[in-house]
């Protein structure tokens, strides 16, 4: 008998990779600019590495088969 491939389960995505959505991306950078302009120093910070973490991060691509 031969084996037949076992097919890969799909996994939850975890918070960090909902962070290179657009919306994510560019909502992150809107709060940081909303932060900056009040003077709010830890809300500018905490917005800033997350949308800087969302910029950088690409989207995966599904690859066709």
């Amino acid at each position: 008998m031969t084996r037949t491939p076992t097919r890969r389960t799909r996994t939850r995505a975890s918070a960090l990779h909902l962070l290179n959505r657009p919306l994510a991306r560019w909502g992150f950078t809107a709060l940081a600019v909303l932060a900056l302009m009040s003077d709010q120093v830890w809300p500018f910070v905490i917005t800033t590495a997350l949308a800087a973490y969302g910029w950088r991060t690409q989207p995966r691509r599904r690859t066709r088969r």
